[in-house]
């Protein structure tokens, strides 16, 4: 039996003597991180927070098996955000989908209504899908299934409420009443309720996960000062999809005790916020960076490397010439240019020889 099947449905219910372990591992971690954002001045709160959407978009796009352009949503992100100059032309998608995401955090303190979502909806799906007619901005009007198997001997993962558009319209009326009081319950519990809960009305057709997790953030922003968004949730879930999606079907059948979905998120958001620490202090070192290196001139292609070696752990133990080539889209020679000219610029440390050639950056 589904959940939604139950006549207690949506009263959703958890072990709160399970789940204070997972609770106050999310506070510990969390607490510092927020003390440190405290200490930033403006120009390192919004680079904090232009990597944290940044990594948000393009992990919570990801779960849904579309890859964005990692440039192009950071043009986007800095355009909104009013910082830095960026000459790299941002995709109608990345633009669109950044300008939810900022908008669902930017509002998080106020009502969150219907024609919101449907706008939402809107503007995630700007490029219809070609192959299939959609239902944009409204709710479903038909079942809603995930399956998997060949035709004749598939499995039903998941079967959401409802069949028609009036019984998602009341669900979600429900859903939003709940979402739009103040509650005694931990903001993190709410979060792992809100997300779950959402995903078993799955109101639109398509794009039920993203907005879910949008609506997660959004709840999580009412803990954090300042309306910032300090650590990326959909990047902690994509790294652990699978089991994501095994404790969504485990909680969607049976009773509506769903403490194991909330301890799950509320580990994945731990693990992001400490994870958000490690973004923190790369923040704290890419300025004593740029500030060491105000007066050096790199060309694009150089910039688009120290970026992402100063961002990410993508090369963790050092780019190779060939992937640098392939990163910015060059020549040989070229690349071998540009790199020779960091070392020599003491920016980059060559490591190793031959075909095991790498170059780290130097801090």
């Amino acid at each position: 039996m589904w959940i939604w099947q139950q006549t207690n449905w949506p009263d959703f219910s958890y072990q709160a003597a399970l789940i204070l372990p997972a609770l106050e591992n999310v506070v510990k971690s969390v607490a510092p991180l927020t003390l440190l954002a405290t200490e930033l001045d403006e120009k390192q709160r919004l680079t904090l927070e232009s990597q944290v959407l940044l990594e948000e978009a393009l992990a919570t796009a990801k779960i849904e098996g579309e890859m964005l352009d990692r440039e192009s949503v950071r043009s986007s992100i800095a355009r909104q955000l009013g910082i830095g100059i960026t000459q790299q032309a941002s995709s109608k998608s990345a633009q669109a989908f950044v300008t939810v995401l900022l908008e669902a955090v930017r509002t998080a303190t106020q009502t969150l209504t219907e024609k919101q979502l449907f706008q939402w909806h809107q503007r995630m799906f700007i490029d219809k899908p070609i192959l299939y007619d959609m239902t944009i901005g409204d709710y479903r009007d038909e079942t809603m299934q995930v399956l998997s198997g060949r035709h004749g001997r598939q499995i039903v993962h998941f079967q959401a409420a409802c069949v028609s558009h009036a019984c998602v319209s009341a669900e979600m009326h429900a859903f939003l009443s709940w979402l739009n009081t103040k509650h005694q319950m931990s903001v993190y519990i709410k979060a792992a309720i809100a997300k779950f809960w959402f995903v078993s009305i799955h109101p639109f057709e398509d794009g039920n996960g993203r907005l879910s997790r949008m609506i997660a953030e959004r709840t999580l922003v009412c803990s954090e000062s300042g309306g910032l968004r300090l650590y990326s949730i959909s990047q902690q879930i994509d790294q652990h999809k699978s089991d994501y999606y095994a404790l969504l079907e485990q909680c969607q059948k049976g009773s509506m005790d769903i403490t194991p979905w909330i301890i799950w998120f509320l580990e994945q958001i731990a693990l992001a916020a400490q994870s958000s620490m490690t973004k923190l202090y790369k923040i704290r070192i890419a300025v004593l960076f740029w500030d060491r290196y105000r007066d050096v001139v790199f060309n694009p292609r150089q910039i688009k490397l120290i970026k992402r070696l100063l961002e990410t752990e993508d090369f963790a133990d050092g780019i190779a010439r060939k992937k640098y080539k392939n990163l910015v889209k060059t020549t040989d020679i070229t690349a071998s240019r540009d790199l020779k000219n960091l070392c020599d610029k003491a920016v980059l440390i060559p490591v190793g020889a031959g075909r095991s050639l790498k170059y780290r950056l130097k801090i």
